[in-house]
């Protein structure tokens, strides 16, 4: 199947509206916590860049990095992701 150009969006999943309030709740919690994205990146061993594209929703992360993120903001995994589902009632 070929790739859609660029520009174009891609369809809607059902993941869609729980990435998008994950990657409110993340984005939200770092500037809470007073990271940049710099530091946010040192303590997770991922890029500056991964964590900038997981904050505006272009990258799903994996359940590793969401793990990651949450040892990160001292919290446990399931907090985070139960705070980005309550967002979506």
């Amino acid at each position: 199947m070929p790739l859609p150009a660029p520009n174009k969006a891609l369809p809607r999943t059902a993941l869609e509206p729980v990435c998008e309030a994950l990657a409110e709740v993340i984005r939200q919690r770092r500037a809470a916590n007073g990271l940049s994205l710099n530091r946010l990146a040192e303590l997770t061993r991922l890029s500056r860049q991964m964590i900038s594209f997981i904050e505006t929703n272009r990258r799903i992360p994996t359940i590793d990095t969401v793990a990651r993120i949450s040892r990160a903001f001292g919290i446990p995994f399931s907090k985070l992701v139960a705070e980005a589902e309550g967002r979506l009632s």
